[in-house]
């Protein structure tokens, strides 16, 4: 059920080789027949006008195909010369429109290029930006198929042999944004940014650009922006695009209470945000409960934990999904939540030898690298603290690391960190995280939890804690702080508002 990658250690428990279905044979050709005849003469004017050649064409296998009252390019996704997946594009006068093959291959279009190329390949955003290039000679040249902000682990391991690879995206923020991701994931030194003075590739040759023009720009494109070094013209560019991008998608990082997420406000790129309870309040929990909205939005995300195993986690996982009690779940519910969550980008992270710090952050550095991380959280900071002599310094360093590594790979970070020994239900704050103040100094933010423990029904025993919780942004460094309370569902794994709790 679950996959390890040998490297990074990094395992989803919700990804698989899931059943594809690959299109016939004998359909790509009927369809490609369809369009180099008689009845493609309009579908061929339309191809020409976008400056296609009949030998890309040919070499493409592009087709048509009426459906629907309309007709349709078909884009055959060839893997070893076969379809393994079709990608279809309406056809004018109809609105465009695309469709894909259900549960076809995802794959690199043009991918079996790579295995001729040599030093040098062409990365295009989409199928029609690729059968430009080609049009123009290019025949080392590959499109991703989901999205300039999505890219497949699979893929890094096709491209890593290459020394220069041209990222040819759209010239929209969403393009560069997505070029630049390509950029840290293949590797900042063999990635340059073609910059195109329109939207992308295929209407640059439709303006009437020569294929001179475009080497012209190729001449031109430079490496990505060296990390830790911007001249001040890049900063304030910088600055423009983080405000523009902030009002697009700012919301998409926030925790799903919206109470909460009035104190905390989006957690940012480089945030470390540091939660901190005393034991079994529930913060690992609430922590999941983040990444499980996050995920199910499809942000990629890391829980990297050192007490327990990824088995238990997904088990919380699923309860949270089906809001479901541990001791309800059957293996059909178990199933039921797999099957809901499967193509999700959750990893969990674990070790079960003795860890370090230089260990961790390298697993994730990998796991970055190939998986994409757009949220991470680590469970928990003083697991990695071994020293008996120097804790203090060492806590410090961790610490500091941690929100050292969140700036450089320009991702949020979530730190659990465990308190001093505090009287009972005394509410903790930011100065009561145990062996460090520096903790605090380094967060961006430290969010407490607290849950009054009550007592059993003759009031001789300790029992259990109060479901009611208080959430505390204790410290921020770009916000006031503040309190609000949730409602915690322990049997279920699941932290509500309030006015959404519902009753058994």
């Amino acid at each position: 059920m679950k996959q390890l990658h040998p490297i990074t250690g990094i395992v989803s428990p919700f990804a698989q080789n899931n059943p594809v279905r690959h299109p016939a044979v004998d359909y790509i050709q009927q369809c490609h027949k369809q369009l180099m005849g008689p009845s493609g003469t309009q579908a061929i004017e339309y191809l020409d006008a976008r400056k296609f050649t009949i030998e890309a064409i040919q070499y493409f296998q592009l087709g048509l195909e009426s459906k629907n009252n309309k007709d349709w390019l078909v884009i055959p996704y060839l893997k070893d010369g076969k379809p393994v997946n079709v990608k279809y594009r309406s056809l004018p006068p109809a609105e465009k429109e695309f469709r894909r093959l259900k549960d076809g291959e995802t794959i690199l279009f043009n991918q079996d290029c790579l295995k001729e190329a040599k030093d040098e390949v062409f990365m295009v955003e989409g199928e029609i930006d690729c059968v430009a290039l080609h049009s123009q000679g290019y025949k080392n040249v590959v499109a991703t198929t989901i999205g300039a902000g999505s890219f497949k682990p699979e893929w890094i391991d096709l491209l890593d042999k290459f020394t220069r690879i041209n990222v040819v995206y759209d010239s929209d923020n969403a393009g560069q944004k997505g070029a630049k991701e390509v950029a840290r994931r293949l590797g900042f030194e063999k990635c340059f940014n073609v910059l195109l003075p329109v939207k992308d590739a295929n209407d640059f040759f439709i303006s009437g650009a020569e294929k001179e023009d475009f080497e012209e720009l190729v001449g031109k494109a430079e490496q990505f922006d060296v990390d830790n070094i911007i001249d001040f013209q890049r900063a304030i560019l910088s600055l423009k695009t983080y405000y523009r991008n902030r009002r697009d998608d700012s919301d998409s990082l926030k925790p799903h209470w919206s109470s909460v997420a009035r104190l905390t406000g989006p957690f940012e790129a480089g945030d470390l945000i540091t939660v901190s309870a005393v034991p079994k309040t529930g913060k690992t929990t609430w922590c999941l409960n983040i990444v499980h909205d996050f995920v199910k939005k499809d942000i990629p995300c890391l829980f990297y934990c050192l007490e327990m195993r990824p088995e238990r986690l997904a088990k919380k996982i699923i309860q949270i999904e089906l809001s479901v009690s541990e001791e309800d779940l059957t293996p059909e519910l178990i199933d039921a939540g797999y099957l809901s969550l499967r193509n999700k980008p959750l990893y969990f992270g674990y070790n079960y030898r003795k860890c370090n710090l230089d260990l961790v952050i390298e697993t994730i550095r990998q796991g970055i690298r190939r998986y994409g991380f757009k949220f991470i959280v680590f469970d928990n900071l003083h697991y990695l603290a071994r020293s008996i002599t120097n804790q203090v310094q060492e806590v410090s360093i961790i610490s500091k690391t941690f929100k050292l590594f969140a700036e450089e790979m320009q991702i949020p970070i979530m730190l659990i960190a465990q308190p001093r020994k505090i009287a009972e239900n005394q509410i903790m704050g930011m100065m009561d995280l145990r062996d460090s103040s520096s903790i605090g100094a380094d967060s961006d933010s430290v969010i407490i939890l607290y849950r009054k423990k009550m007592k059993s029904e003759d009031g001789t025993a300790e029992s259990s804690y109060q479901p009611l919780t208080l959430v505390r942004v204790d410290a921020s460094r770009y916000r006031a702080g503040g309190e609000t309370l949730l409602h915690y569902k322990g049997e279920k794994s699941t932290f509500t508002e309030l006015n959404s709790k519902k009753e058994d």
